[in-house]
Formats: structure tokens, sequence, C-alpha cells
């Protein structure tokens, strides 16, 4: 009895101090960002790529852990990271910090020590566990001209592809979680510049789908309405176009969801959630231009 209360004890402690660990991260990478933030408004083209990547792994680690504020801020920052100018990315920064700093606070989870000043590069987590404080910052290279770069970032960013009917790509997506749904408001518009349709069910979607034509549709895997199977397959149903409509899956890829693979009826394809905006913009236009190659008459 004493063995298995002393083995209890010690587990607790362990997963005690891997959440103070993983909490401590999330401040880290916080303080890590409004830095790059700093740096980045100040013309150092550098810090673009520190923003976007901390920003998607501090989106998905807060997620995971339900901390929703966190995820929703470093969501908006990774998307506003990628435009020019990054509208309101100082104030987002700032916000991210301050909610970083309140988790950490409330849990009693070490600060970032005075020698990193809080701003330090974050490891990765490594073998699934939670992130490590490291040490000092690397020095920052030398700010690129920001007109130079702004140029070839607009030219990388948007797809040149054009929708079906001469304007913008016609995208519809769907999802019910807040932060995904405003996190694709600004990937499809801001960044992508994509003719974009947001909506929160399945059975929404598909009226959509029957009063305009678009060129791709991205659906969550599980929608409270049905799932992306069954999203498939009502989709088809509806014929004309819809039935060769190229549909885009955002999923977790988890087992049962994979099995749908040979079931599924039509163009689909598949890409893991949370998503990078810039990868999915890009993604998207991909796919769309895969089955326009595929769907022409050679």
């Amino acid at each position: 009895m004493a063995e298995d209360e002393e083995r209890r004890r010690a587990f607790e402690a362990r997963f005690l101090e891997l959440k103070h660990r993983m909490e401590a991260g999330l401040l880290t990478r916080a303080h890590t960002l409004r830095e790059a933030t700093k740096r980045l408004l100040s013309g150092d083209e550098t810090a673009r790529k520190v923003l976007k990547t901390e920003s998607h792994k501090l989106r998905g680690i807060a997620g995971s852990y339900g901390y929703r504020e966190l995820t929703e801020l470093a969501g908006e920052v990774e998307a506003r990271a990628s435009l020019s100018p990054p509208p309101q990315l100082g104030a987002l920064a700032a916000r991210l910090a301050d909610a970083a700093e309140q988790v950490s606070v409330q849990s009693g989870a070490p600060q970032p020590s005075a020698a990193t000043g809080g701003s330090s590069q974050p490891s990765t987590h490594g073998s699934g566990g939670p992130p490590r404080l490291a040490g000092p910052p690397t020095p920052s290279p030398s700010p690129k001209p920001a007109a130079a770069a702004s140029k070839r970032r607009g030219a990388s960013v948007r797809p040149k592809i054009a929708g079906s009917h001469g304007g913008a790509l016609r995208v519809l997506a769907m999802d019910d979680d807040p932060t995904t749904l405003r996190l694709l408001r600004l990937t499809l518009g801001d960044i992508g510049g994509f003719d974009s349709t947001i909506v929160t069910a399945a059975r929404e979607a598909l009226e959509e789908m029957k009063l305009r034509e678009f060129d791709v549709v991205i659906s969550d895997a599980m929608m409270p309405d049905m799932n992306g199977k069954e999203f498939c397959a009502a989709a088809r149903n509806l014929g004309g176009y819809a039935e060769r409509l190229p549909i885009i899956i955002l999923s977790a890829a988890t087992q049962d969801e994979l099995r749908w693979d040979d079931e599924l009826i039509g163009p689909v394809s598949w890409l893991r959630k949370p998503f990078m905006p810039t990868a999915l913009v890009k993604d998207v236009a991909r796919i769309v231009e895969q089955h326009r190659r595929r769907s022409s008459p050679t």
C-alpha cells in the first residue's frame, strides 16, 4: 500500500512538472513572437519566418491543452504575419504575450529567466514531450530591404490561378470551431485573395452549392450535422458540377477517418489539421490545378 501511494505521488509530481514546463514553454514562445513582431515592424523581414513557424507551433500546443484564447490569438498572428503590411500585428502579439503570462502565473509555472529575457527560441517538442526552455537566442541576421521582400512575398502568397468563371477562385469552407473559422476567413480571403464563403454547418454548405458554383470545397472531417464522408456523398447527389467538384477534407487523420478513403466519391484530397495558412493557400491552388489538368481533354 505504501509503495502504491509513493508511486502515485511520484507520478503526480512528474505530471505537474511536465505541465509547468509546457506552460512555461507557451510563455517563452509568446515572448519570442512579440520580439519577432517588433523586428518585423521595424523592417527586418527575416523575422517573418520566425513569426509564422513559432505561432503555428504555439497554436498546436495551446489547442492540445485547451487554451482557447491562446490558440485563437496564435492563429491570428500566424495568418497576419503573411500579409504586407501585417495589420494589427503588434497589438495581437502583445495580447498573446499577456494571455500566455496569465496562464503561466495562474498555473504556478516557472517564469522565463532574466538571462533569456523571455524571448529565447524554444526547442521543438521531441518525442511528443513539452517544449523546453532554450538558451540565449542566436544573433538575428541583418534586415533585408522591405520593399524587395514585399514584392517577392506578394508573388508567392497569392496564387495566380483564376476561378472557372474568370474571377478569383471561389472557395466554400466549413467548420464549427470559432477559432478555425476566423483563421479560415483570414487565410482564404486576406492571404489567398480567394472569393471565399465560410459556413458553420454541412447542410448550410450544401445550400450554398445550390445557389452558385464553386471551384473547391473545404470541409472539416467532423461537422455537427454530418461527417466528411456523409458530406461528400450528399454533395455528389446534388448532381451537375458538384459531381466532379474537388473536395478537401481537413482532418487530424484518425484511423476511423482514413478508412473512408475507399468509400469517397469523386475527387477528394486530405489535408492535416492544424493547417499553416500559407500552406493551405498553396494546397488549395495546387489541388484545383491538378483537378483541371486531369479533367481536361487530352
